[in-house]
């Protein structure tokens, strides 16, 4: 991997610290599991009690066909890779997100796509050397072959008369400007018929500088409005959409907003940003001139501990703080106005790790992105398609792209640790392609409960629109084999189910009886019909 790439491995969000339901009729399914390889390799310990999964017919939210996409920073070049398109539909990944991070607010579309100087100097990061690999039109292109949509983000922080040879300074600042991301619409949906309908304003401009944790320096998002408040903030976002609507009426706008967590929302820097948050929100005229708010989901970073299982536990803080937001969303918008909410950025957490790679990343993809859809999520974008690696505490790399970038650890000289070659698909791509063929067509989420056991099992329903009713077990246990018993509504029996475990180049296939147990870190969806 090259330097230039590493600055986009979230570090400066690490540095923040941290209806009714029908009646049902019971289904137990006891029948022998159709493979043990791939559903129930044997205990090391004492045999784990069954955990016992209802699914009932009450919905939670509403799911697109296109809910699950992913990031493409334009920094890596791979995206215009032939085999590309092919690995996107493969995966069943149906949005592409124009989303480069910092560098994001300091990119002009025109010219095939150039960088402003970062007005917090050339060391903030590095996003400034973080230049295009390819144009906002290839970009395009690739989403067209894909069969995928696009959202978009739009500069907020850099103008286009901002050059290299007269950069914007404090005196002569030379702000992102309304007209500029109207342009991009003109140019993407009037011209070129591109149907780019979600757009969003910035890229993280909670982390502009409004604030700072002198325990915790961190690069700045590069912004050079003098008034880096977040009601400024508010106040240019509506001038944004204004001028954006304008050119398109059928476009969604979004602005940045930070999934603020009541459980620590003492804690510093997460105030700060609970601040932001309000303020935006609350600024005349903002709730009804925006579609949806954009926030970036590494909630077990914020947690403060970084071990497999509490990592894999963390999903069960995803319904209150989700929660939390739509209620502020709600009664700052009134019942006249529904502000959705995209996650434009997601991953188990926000520098490299191993665990990215590996199953414990595969099986927080699976479970977490789920968690947020049930819980009122519209849209989820991964962070990210090609990424590249850097090293690890632990001694090795992490990575985290879906896919391998074929680099060494730009911070390993000896580059004793490389990746494999370029496109290899790593684990949570495996497990990304179970999560799309649950939401194949889109749906509903259906509420689901998980009863005894060694609560290491989780389980979540679709009811997609196509009838197929599609329950998603993992077992987030990596020693023991999980048995469980599934409680369905009536009328429903198993067409074919997919699994994974840890070690499995892809899902494996298995027609007919749905299983009854799950091996050590492993995941099934299973599908059944009436």
């Amino acid at each position: 991997m090259s330097q230039r790439h590493r600055h986009r491995h979230r570090h400066r969000v690490f540095a923040l610290g941290a209806a009714a339901a029908a009646a049902t009729a019971a289904l137990a399914v006891v029948a022998a599991t159709p493979s043990a390889t791939a559903l129930g390799a044997e205990p090391s310990g004492p045999p784990a009690s069954a955990a016992d999964i209802k699914v009932t017919n009450r919905v939670t939210n509403s799911v697109s066909a296109h809910a699950i996409g992913v990031n493409t920073p334009f920094w890596n070049p791979y995206l215009t890779r032939s085999d590309t398109p092919e690995l996107i539909r493969k995966a069943g990944i149906r949005t592409l997100s124009f989303n480069a991070g910092g560098p994001s607010d300091l990119y002009h579309f025109q010219h095939g796509g150039w960088l402003s100087p970062d007005p917090n100097g050339k060391d903030n990061g590095g996003y400034q050397d973080l230049n295009p690999t390819f144009s906002f039109d290839q970009f395009a292109k690739t989403a067209h072959d894909a069969r995928a949509r696009m959202l978009v983000h739009v500069n907020y922080g850099t103008g286009p008369t901002d050059t290299k040879a007269h950069p914007s300074t404090k005196e002569h600042p030379k702000p992102g400007d309304p007209r500029e991301a109207a342009a991009w619409v003109r140019y993407a949906n009037r011209t070129h018929h591109y149907h780019v309908r979600n757009w969003i304003i910035g890229e993280e401009t909670y982390l502009n500088g409004w604030f700072s944790n002198p325990a915790h320096p961190m690069p700045k998002e590069p912004d050079a409005h003098t008034d880096k408040s977040p009601a400024a903030y508010a106040r240019n976002a509506i001038a944004y959409a204004k001028a954006m609507k304008a050119v398109d009426p059928s476009i969604r706008v979004g602005v940045e907003f930070f999934p603020a967590d009541p459980a620590t929302a003492d804690k510093p820097g997460q105030s700060k940003l609970k601040q932001w948050d309000d303020a935006v929100l609350h600024t005349p005229g903002l709730a009804k001139a925006v579609d949806f708010v954009d926030i970036h989901w590494y909630h077990p970073t914020f947690s403060g501990k970084f071990d497999d299982a509490s990592v894999l536990a963390d999903t069960s803080n995803t319904a209150p703080v989700l929660k939390a937001l739509r209620a502020d969303l709600d009664r700052a918008s009134g019942p006249r106005h529904h502000i959705g909410i995209i996650v434009g950025e997601s991953n188990s957490g926000v520098f490299p790790t191993q665990q990215q790679n590996n199953a414990v990343g595969a099986l927080y993809l699976l479970d977490s992105n789920l968690a947020l859809l049930e819980n009122g999520v519209s849209d989820i974008d991964w962070w990210a398609l090609y990424n590249g690696p850097s090293s690890t505490k632990d001694g090795g790399w992490g990575d985290l792209g879906l896919l391998s970038s074929g680099k060494c650890p730009w911070d390993q000289p000896k580059k004793k640790h490389c990746e494999p070659p370029v496109g290899t698909p790593f684990a949570p791509y495996q497990t990304l392609r179970m999560l799309t063929t649950a939401l194949k067509g889109g749906g509903a989420t259906l509420a689901t409960t998980t009863t005894g056991g060694p609560g290491t099992l989780t389980a979540h329903a679709v009811r997609r629109a196509d009838g197929t009713l599609a329950v998603v077990v993992v077992n987030k246990d990596p020693k023991r084999a999980q048995p469980f018993h599934l409680t369905l509504p009536a009328g429903y029996h198993t067409d074919r189910t997919l699994t994974w475990q840890r070690g499995d180049s892809t899902p494996t296939s298995h027609h007919g009886t749905a299983p009854i147990r799950l091996a050590p870190y492993s995941a099934a969806v299973i599908l059944l019909h009436r």
